[in-house]
């Protein structure tokens, strides 16, 4: 504050107008200062309002990042579940097709081995009709070469005696 010097009246004391102007500029000093105050109060609670919601938000961002984590170490957890039981059906599989591989090549090997006895048969059988078609066609030569003589029948079976009933598929 500006000091200002008040002169001294004749009598007593200080000019009155002096001290009125003084007041006043005082007055109006500390009116102006009261407004400031005022105005810095209400910047004041602005701000701290402000700074309310700012620690408001930061919170709820909080708990957001919070609840985000959980989620996502849920879902890890859940996608470690995954990719372990995959791994599990992905062995049991190549276990699987191994068996089924090494059966397979045990199937063919005894196959093959069919097979080569199949062919053995039927070399064997091809042997054994050329030897039938030359003893049959030995026989027809043989029965060509020889005397034609008549063909006799040998007589009917009689049905025996002690048999009451004799299927007649039999008598034929």
């Amino acid at each position: 504050m500006e000091e200002q010097e008040l002169r001294r009246a004749f009598f007593r004391g200080y000019r009155q107008g002096d001290v009125e102007l003084a007041l006043a500029r005082n007055t109006l000093k500390r009116e102006q200062l009261q407004m400031e105050v005022d105005a810095l109060r209400a910047r004041s609670t602005a701000m701290q309002t402000e700074i309310t919601d700012l620690h408001r938000r930061v919170d709820d961002h909080r708990r957001r990042e919070h609840e985000l984590n959980m989620a996502l170490d849920d879902e890890r957890a859940r996608r470690d579940a995954l990719e372990s039981r995959a791994q599990g059906i992905v062995a049991d599989a190549e276990q699987r097709a191994a068996a089924i591989r090494t059966q397979a090549l045990l199937s063919v090997g005894e196959l093959q081995q069919q097979v080569e006895q199949l062919l053995g048969l039927r070399a064997g059988l091809s042997t054994a009709l050329k030897r039938v078609t030359t003893d049959i066609a030995d026989a027809l030569d043989r029965l060509a070469a020889a005397p034609a003589r008549a063909i006799e029948h040998p007589p009917p079976i009689a049905p025996p005696e002690h048999v009451d009933e004799i299927d007649e598929r039999f008598l034929r």
